[in-house]
């Protein structure tokens, strides 16, 4: 700590803009196959398959068949390109960086003839200095995307070694290589639709040359009184210093002495407050935020500023030894926590056309639910600030999966350099927001590879094998953990999810289960109850979408077609499991649409009583999350709200047995 000072006097927030912004998304964009003449307007934030929609070029891939016909559009390479005048306030700043939030994924970006640089990483932001280049009339900015099958077939190439990669439908398997969200390569409740495109805000931004790149906090609780540590990451162009005041509710805390140095680095300061004022997740209190702001100053002006909103409290996950084998329960201000919630994908496979107000409407489906907590899957993306905030409000707890997911991944040195700068982001991003509960590495990585046959299936040498399991220990169990350590310190980090396999009894004693014996297993529901975990973070039935949602997306002659159904249907075991346990039951399946009904009928019985055995069995079992709560398109899946938003039967049996509160321990 260098230079802290408490401070008593009362101070509001500073200058209202530090950082002029120029917004250059919207619709005065073209795209077209790079080197051909042929362009059509776009859209910015979007992706090409949106594009390409509204041009009258490819139909809609949702619809009927049309996924199939439209495999062509992720195999090509494609370029963006718009004009635009530069704001007079931006050009009179001491420096101007154009900042892509978002670019799907291989891409190089061009502005006024002079190239600024590269991206190959969907889930980065990406930032070029561009003073010197700008005109105030007629900039030309071009961004130039290569297709990320071709790319990933370069890198496997490359690597010389295919990865086991289960869920991408491409017989290449390509998706190991690319830093992308796993389900464009397909998954077993979505399509395959390889995006490209410009997909969050694009915008110049001016700054006197300092910035305050995050804000993150930890805090502990001892005697009554609370002590919350900001570290505050910085950065210069050139020498500054200066200081750092950190305000509480517009209440100044605390000062810092700011280094006078260049780059990037970090200063940290700490303040004691009492342990009032306390956020809980629903259910167990208030869900109360506070205003945080810092503010940097130099030359007795204000030169950058952060605000953020935080909750005081203290989330723990015990992992601990106990009588029954080795816990897996979050403890929230010293009270355990029983976890009721879901696992969460994205809302839409063009991430652009679902925008923040889907991702806040499905916060809104666990609230009205009755959830406390949800678990972003890691085949998907980081979500955006407004979904985090949204939790942060309804008091429901987040358990981030990093974007890894049913893949082993590659030892080379330029891909852990990406996914170093990819976590360093994401985690200085979110890590400040009261809901964040959890930091995990992968998806079903360590259980695949140790349960599901991939030495055999993909034909390992005892050297193939030894090579890919060290580069899974290297990344999961010994760089994200002290990545994830180094910049967030107040939150749990864990390698994988499950820690334990299904299908043995030693698997329900120890860490968190993904229970997939009903479904994949061929089990009866009745098996839920003799099957509970420590703590039970995947399960579920699948159920199609209801017969009116389905006819929006289908012609009726569609609806009679087997090639229409068999699209829908993305799981390895189609509808086996429904015709079986619906026979079993007594529920009518003889044709589609009964079956339709018959699934939702069955899929609402099925996590009912999932849940009421998780609930029975607490404190020995601390949570239960559902496989899943929401769709990417309108497909078969273990959904219980369709794409669109509509509920399923299973989203009322849920709501219903997530409404019972349970005794504390």
């Amino acid at each position: 700590m260098i230079g802290v000072s408490l401070l008593t006097a009362c101070t509001s927030g500073g200058p209202a803009e530090l950082e002029p912004w120029q917004d250059l998304g919207g619709t005065t964009w073209t795209v077209g196959e790079a080197d051909a003449s042929e362009r059509w307007p776009a859209e910015v934030p979007g992706t090409i398959h949106t594009d390409l929609m509204r041009a009258g070029v490819i139909p809609d891939p949702y619809f009927g068949t049309n996924q199939d016909s439209v495999q062509w559009v992720g195999e090509r390479n494609w370029t963006y390109e718009r004009r635009f005048d530069a704001s007079p306030e931006l050009l009179a700043q001491p420096e101007v960086e154009l900042v892509f939030e978002g670019l799907d994924t291989f891409a190089e970006v061009w502005l006024n003839g002079q190239r600024l640089g590269t991206a190959d990483n969907m889930f980065r932001s990406w930032v070029f200095p561009v003073k010197a280049l700008l005109r105030p009339a007629d900039n030309h900015l071009v961004v130039r995307f290569t297709s990320a099958l071709q790319r990933g077939r370069e890198l496997l190439a490359q690597y010389g070694r295919t990865l086991p990669a289960d869920n991408d439908v491409g017989a290449d398997k390509v998706s190991p290589f690319v830093r992308k969200a796993g389900i464009h390569f397909g998954w077993d409740f979505a399509p395959r639709l390889v995006t490209c495109g410009i997909w969050k805000t694009v915008g110049l931004r001016g700054s006197s040359g300092a910035r305050i790149q995050s804000v993150r906090v930890f805090q502990t609780v001892k005697a009554g009184t609370r002590e919350v540590t900001v570290a505050i990451d910085l950065r210069t162009k050139e020498v500054k210093g200066g200081t750092a005041t950190v305000s509480l509710n517009e209440r100044a805390m605390a000062e810092l002495v700011i280094e006078d140095r260049a780059g990037e680095w970090t200063q940290e300061l700490t303040f004691s407050l009492p342990d009032t004022g306390q956020w809980w997740p629903t259910g167990m209190g208030r869900q109360q935020l506070h205003d945080l702001s810092v503010q940097w100053e130099a030359g007795g002006a204000a030169i950058a500023q952060r605000d953020v909103r935080i909750g005081l409290r203290t989330v723990h996950l015990d992992r601990g030894p106990d009588e029954h084998g080795t816990a897996f329960r979050f403890v929230v201000n010293g009270t355990p926590l029983f976890a009721k919630g879901c696992n969460l994908v994205p809302p839409d496979m063009f991430l652009p056309r679902a925008g923040d107000s889907a991702w806040v409407e499905l916060v809104r489906a666990m609230q009205e639910a009755h959830m406390n907590m949800v678990r972003v899957w890691g085949g998907g993306v980081y979500p955006p600030h407004a979904f985090f905030e949204a939790c942060d409000t309804a008091g429901i707890l987040v358990w981030q999966d990093l974007m890894f997911a049913n893949t082993m991944v590659p030892d080379d040195d330029a891909f852990l350099a990406n996914v170093r700068k990819e976590v360093r982001e994401q985690v200085g991003r979110i890590q400040h927001h009261a809901s964040l509960a959890l930091w995990c590495g992968n998806n079903e990585v360590e259980v695949a590879w140790h349960n599901w046959g991939w030495q055999q299936t993909y034909g390992m040498s005892p050297g193939d094998s030894t090579r890919m399991w060290n580069a899974y220990q290297a990344l999961f169990e010994e760089a994200l953990k002290q990545w994830t350590y180094d910049l967030d310190r107040g939150h749990a980090y864990v390698p994988t999810s499950p820690i334990s396999n299904w299908g043995n009894t030693e698997g329900l004693r120890h860490g968190d289960l993904h229970y997939w014996g009903v479904w994949h297993g061929d089990q009866p529901f009745e098996a839920f109850a003799d099957n509970v975990g420590r703590f039970v973070s995947e399960y579920g039935f699948q159920s199609y979408p209801a017969w009116s949602t389905l006819a929006r997306w289908a012609t009726p002659e569609q609806l009679k077609d087997s090639a229409f159904w068999v699209g829908r249907q993305k799981s390895y075991k189609g509808d086996k499991a429904i015709r079986v346990l619906a026979d079993q039951y007594g529920i009518p399946a003889d044709d589609r649409s009964l079956l339709v009904k018959a699934s939702q009928q069955l899929q609402a019985k099925a996590y009912g009583m999932a849940i009421e055995a998780h609930r029975q069995a607490w404190p020995r079992c601390a949570g239960t999350l559902l496989w899943q709560l929401n769709d990417v398109w309108p497909g078969a899946s273990w959904s219980i709200v369709e794409y669109g938003g509509g509920r399923k039967p299973a989203f009322h049996a849920v709501k219903a047995t997530y409404s019972v509160e349970l005794d504390r321990p």
